[in-house]
C-alpha cells in the first residue's frame, strides 16, 4: 500500500514538471514572437518616416531624436563642405591674382628692359665707325687678313693699299705636298707667314696673327686681342679703334677640311675660315665690313659671333 503511494506521487512529480516546461516553452514563445513582432513594427515605422512623408506622430521620442541628430549631423556635412569650397575658391582666386600680378610685374620689366636696351642699343650704334670699305677682289682671292687690315690702317690715317701689304706680309714659302689620294700631307704653317698664293693664282689658305701684328707694326703699334676676354674687343670699338677678327665665311660652323705636317707640327686648317673688320657694336649686334663681300657695316648678331669667333680660335687684332 505504501508503495503504490509513493509510486503515485512520483508520477505526479513527474507530470508537473512537464508542465511547468511545456508552459515555460509557450510563453518564451509567445513572448520572442511578440518582441519579433515589436521590432519589425519599428523598423516598418523608421522606413516610412524616412521614405514618406507621413508626420512624427508616427515616431517616437527616441527616433525623433535619432533622426534629428542625423538631419544635423548632415546639415553640419553640407556647412563644412560648403565652407571648404568656399576656401578653395578664395584660394583660387588669390593665386589667380598674384598670377595675374606677377604677368604684369613681368610684363612691365620686360617692356623696360626692352626700352633700355633700344636706348643703349642707339646710343652705343653712334659708336659704329663709318670706315671705307676695301674689297679683296679680284685681286686678291685669298688676301681677306690683309684686306681687312689695310681698311685698319686707312680709318687710323695710314695711307697704305692692299696690295701693298699682301707684297710685304710674311710668308711660309713651304710646297704643298698631296699624297696617292690627292689628301694634303705638307705645307706651310700660318703662325709663321702666309700659307701658299695670297693672289689665288695657285692654292692659298691663311695667316694667323703674329706674322700679321708684324706687318701693322711697320705703321702703327699693333696690339694682339687673341684668346682675351670679348670684352677687350669692345673696349677697341668704344675707343675708335677697329678690330680685325679671324670667324668665317657668312659666319657659318667652322669645318676642318683637312691637316698637315709643318716641322713636325701639326697644321689644322678651316677653308671656310675668313677674316673681317669689325666696326662697332650695340647691346645685340655687332657690325663689320666684309671684304669679300664688299658690304659696309653689315651686322651679326652677339652671340652667333662669339660662338664662331670662339670655334676658330678666339683670334683678334687691333692697333693704337
Amino acid at each position: 500500500m505504501k508503495q503504490n503511494r509513493k509510486k503515485k506521487k512520483r508520477n505526479f512529480s513527474i507530470i508537473t514538471c512537464a508542465l511547468s516546461i511545456i508552459i515555460l516553452s509557450i510563453s518564451l514563445y509567445t513572448y520572442i514572437r511578440f518582441s519579433s513582432q515589436v521590432s519589425a513594427y519599428e523598423t516598418h515605422i523608421k522606413n516610412i518616416k524616412i521614405n514618406s512623408n507621413i508626420g512624427d506622430d508616427y515616431l517616437t521620442n527616441f527616433e525623433k531624436e535619432k533622426i534629428e541628430k542625423e538631419k544635423q549631423k548632415e546639415e553640419k556635412k553640407i556647412k563644412k563642405e560648403e565652407e571648404r569650397k568656399k576656401k578653395l575658391e578664395e584660394k583660387k582666386r588669390a593665386l589667380k591674382e598674384l598670377e595675374e600680378k606677377k604677368r604684369d610685374k613681368e610684363k612691365k620689366e620686360t617692356e623696360e628692359r626692352l626700352i633700355n636696351k633700344k636706348e643703349k642699343s642707339s646710343n652705343l650704334k653712334s659708336n659704329v665707325m663709318n670706315v671705307e670699305i676695301i674689297k679683296q677682289l679680284p685681286e686678291l682671292k685669298n688676301g681677306c687678313e690683309v684686306t681687312s687690315v689695310a681698311m685698319m690702317l686707312n680709318h687710323s690715317g695710314i695711307k697704305v693699299d692692299k696690295m701693298t701689304l699682301a707684297e710685304k706680309v710674311k710668308k711660309d714659302n713651304t710646297k704643298i705636298e698631296y699624297d696617292e689620294n690627292g689628301n694634303i700631307i705638307k705645307w706651310g704653317n700660318p703662325d709663321i707667314g702666309f700659307v701658299g698664293d695670297i693672289t689665288g693664282v695657285s692654292s692659298g689658305y691663311s695667316v694667323n696673327p703674329i706674322p700679321l701684328l708684324d706687318l701693322v707694326n711697320q705703321y702703327v703699334k699693333g696690339i694682339n686681342l687673341t684668346n682675351l676676354d670679348y670684352s677687350y674687343i669692345e673696349k677697341s670699338l668704344s675707343e675708335n679703334r677697329p678690330v680685325v677678327v679671324w670667324v668665317t665665311s657668312d659666319f657659318t660652323s667652322p669645318q676642318i677640311n683637312t691637316s698637315w705636317k709643318n716641322n713636325g707640327e701639326t697644321v689644322t686648317a678651316y677653308f671656310n675660315q675668313h677674316a673681317v673688320l669689325l666696326t662697332g657694336y650695340d647691346s645685340e649686334y655687332l657690325y663689320y665690313n666684309d671684304p669679300l663681300t664688299g658690304k659696309v657695316n653689315d651686322k651679326i648678331e652677339k652671340d652667333r659671333f662669339l660662338k664662331i669667333w670662339t670655334n676658330t680660335g678666339r683670334k683678334a687684332i687691333t692697333c693704337e
